[in-house]
């Protein structure tokens, strides 16, 4: 079914998209069907702008079946490479799926067995645990990331070749000498020169990835090496620290956080640390580059005499109660041990330009936090960020949300609904009813089944060929699944929702005179008892009652919000119905009591909107906007006859959203929709719907299009 069927028109012309090989639409189709014949759960692929070749464990540990991939991926080598990209970059999001990421129980885990979490609330439950979450969610995925790898070139050997050549180029990029790097590369098992100078540290950290290869390793695994891993840096961050603040190693170790996190800078930047660092000499600002090496009490500390140590002889003296003091040498020394100047970088500006090594790309800044009023006067408020397309920067908590929830009216306005579409409810449920029990998904992998899973026969007996024990799981299956979906509509709230639809023609002249002597005609022509045209807001309200009534039928999950507010200080949110309420006559009185308020700020209400989706564990997820116009508020930007700042922060806002596992659809009932929307999302992410009186009856059509569960 077409938006034309929907009786919505477009008048935006296709423009065919520019040849490039390394854009994801050449491969797009072909990734579609490559994921559904070799994974049994039904994968959904959509661009990811702004955003260029990186490593797959950059990607949070984030459920829900839609993988995200780079529009285009330039600058890693010809069209077979960039394929070869998109093929293992999304293999091994699915492989999240397929080897038991999202298994993960945190009981399995020595010290939490009370705990009852499971998949990604364990896993967040478990980073939170260490004292620094963020250093260890970025060791839990890159653990995760070998153990990945190691299952798909085990299962697929197919892929062996091009995962190997894939880690060699994207490792080429990366700074030689930032520590976040030296992990990475263990992390990839990537073969480094006998003479590279970090080899010693390289090797003791494969030592905590090696057991995550081998076969039959686990999430839960992968979760006892972070653990591992997190104190091993810890202990060497320790030590660079018992150098001293005013030496330089000391002052780096401050920053090595740093250089291990960060997140993603932006569009067209690297988010591995790209750069060169020197090894001896004199630096640029006239410092000898001296040596610094690490001593066990007790022992010379200078001259000659000092001599490195290596990473497992620091941790043993650390694990045996000594102290360790730095000591300086002019020269080399000779052994393994690597300097705490080539361990950690010699200059903290270069270092701070290193932040982005291990950050997550799809951590974004735009996440809120919850200000708890002091006394009852202080309310509390949501403090979120704001995207400055100027600056090219984030506004950091410039934005103050608050939560408000609606006073209901007396239901009359849900119950007039009801009666006003009474012809058209029926039909709705009736169409509801028929999509309900249609959800079956074709699942592979089963040791028994209705039919032969031909790929994975014939892996099967590669494997009995090779002298390997196959696996069994060769049958599939069309299985009946529930629907498992969550739907948030956020409504907007602003002013020019109050404008009416269309004026009532006057059923006379007021300068007519009656002359008639007819006084039942006379009587007749006197005008009737005047009525409120019907506003934008009132056929929103409209919609999102016969939705509600729909969403009933299904039984799928819903909330309703709306949203207005005045001036950054002042963002209101309109709390309507909660996903865990039920459609009571409270919740229909609210509905009923939605008006029009003040301005349209969207960008902190759409951030906000990932706050709704926080508790929400749904398989599918979506958030549906409904507006009248474009994003605009009196301090919305730096020039007030602007929208550009509104449309730009409001771009990043649903790209964020999308980020978190939700996917965003807008539909406006402004003519003149296409052009702010076309810059905030794709053309498959809104409508434009002409006739507003028709958003009642087609609001469900859209939703059943749009809406993947």
């Amino acid at each position: 079914m077409t938006p034309m069927e929907f009786g919505i028109t477009s008048t935006k012309e296709y423009e065919p998209p520019p040849q490039d090989d390394h854009a994801l639409y050449r491969v797009k189709g072909m990734l579609t069907k490559f994921m559904r014949m070799i994974f049994p759960l039904e994968f959904r692929i959509d661009s990811l702008p702004n955003s260029g070749a990186t490593l797959p464990f950059h990607y949070p540990l984030i459920g829900g079946e839609m993988i995200y991939l780079p529009e285009t991926v330039a600058g890693i080598g010809g069209a077979e490479m960039a394929h070869d990209y998109f093929v293992l970059t999304a293999a091994h999001l699915a492989g999240r799926h397929e080897f038991g990421t999202f298994d993960f129980e945190l009981a399995a885990i020595p010290g939490f067995e009370e705990r009852s979490e499971a998949g990604v609330e364990a896993i967040d439950g478990y980073v939170a645990s260490f004292d620094d979450p963020a250093l260890a969610g970025a060791l839990m995925r890159l653990c995760e990331s070998a153990r990945i790898d190691a299952e798909l070139c085990r299962r697929y050997r197919g892929l062996t070749t091009r995962v190997t050549r894939m880690h060699a180029v994207l490792a080429e990029n990366l700074r030689p000498e930032a520590l976040s790097t030296l992990l990475v590369k263990a992390a990839l098992d990537v073969t480094l020169g006998q003479d590279d100078p970090a080899g010693g540290f390289i090797q003791r950290a494969e030592s905590f990835f090696a057991p995550l290869r081998m076969a039959g390793a686990t999430v839960t695994q992968s979760a006892l090496q972070t653990g591992a891993l997190f104190q091993w840096l810890q202990e060497l961050m320790a030590a660079a620290r018992a150098v001293g603040e005013g030496d330089l190693a000391g002052r780096s170790a401050s920053e090595m956080r740093d250089d291990l996190l960060g997140q993603m800078r932006g569009p067209g930047q690297s988010g591995d640390g790209l750069g060169d660092g020197e090894g001896d000499g004199d630096g640029e600002d006239g410092e000898t580059d001296d040596q610094i090496t690490m001593d066990s009490a007790g022992s010379k500390s200078r001259g000659k005499g000092g001599r490195p140590l290596t990473p497992e002889q620091i941790r043993k003296l650390l694990e045996a109660g000594a102290q360790l003091k730095p000591s300086q040498g002019p020269g080399s020394a000779e052994g393994e041990g690597m300097y705490l100047t080539q361990l950690f970088g010699k200059d903290s500006q270069e270092l701070e330009q290193l932040r982005e090594q291990l950050g997550e790309i799809g951590t974004m800044p735009g996440a809120g936090r919850l200000i708890l009023g002091r006394n009852r006067s202080a309310d509390s408020y949501y403090a979120y960020d704001e995207w400055d397309y100027v600056a090219a920067d984030y506004r950091r908590n410039w934005c103050r949300l608050r939560e408000i929830l609606l006073d209901g009216d007396n239901g009359d306005f849900f119950a007039a609904t009801l009666e006003r579409y009474a012809e058209v409810l029926p039909q709705v449920r009736r169409h509801f009813q028929k999509i309900r029990p249609a959800s079956y998904r074709m699942v592979r992998g089963l040791e028994d089944g209705d039919e032969i899973d031909v790929d994975r026969t014939i892996e099967a007996r590669v494997a009995r060929r090779m002298g390997e024990i196959p696996d069994g799981r060769v049958y599939k299956a069309r299985k009946k699944e529930a629907r498992d979906v969550a739907t948030l509509f956020l409504l907007d709230m602003s002013a020019s929702t109050d404008e009416p639809i269309h004026r009532e023609t006057k059923k006379y002249s007021e300068g007519e005179e009656d002359n008639s002597d007819d006084w039942m005609k006379a009587w007749q022509r006197r005008p009737q008892v005047s009525q409120r045209p019907r506003r934008i807001i009132d056929v929103n309200k409209e919609a999102l009652v016969i939705m509600a009534q729909a969403l009933e039928e299904i039984g799928d999950s819903y909330a309703i919000m709306g949203f207005s507010g005045h001036g950054r200080d002042n963002v209101e949110f309109y709390v309507i119905k909660e996903f865990e309420n039920e459609l009571t006559d409270e919740v229909k009185a609210r509905v009923g009591a939605i008006e029009p308020k003040r301005s349209t700020r969207m960008g902190a209400a759409i951030r906000h909107v990932r706050e709704k989706f926080k508790d929400v564990a749904s398989r599918s997820r979506h958030a549906i906007l409904l507006s009248d116009g474009f994003p605009q508020d009196f301090d919305y930007g730096h020039d007030r006859r602007s929208n550009a700042y509104g449309i730009q922060d409001t771009m990043v806002a649903l790209k964020e959203l999308e980020l978190a596992g939700v996917l965003p659809f807008c539909i406006t009932v402004d003519r003149t929709g296409h052009d702010y929307l076309r810059q905030m999302c794709a053309p498959s992410r809104y409508l434009v719907i002409d006739d507003i009186m028709s958003l009642p009856r087609q609001l469900p059509k859209i939703y059943e299009q749009v809406v993947r569960w």
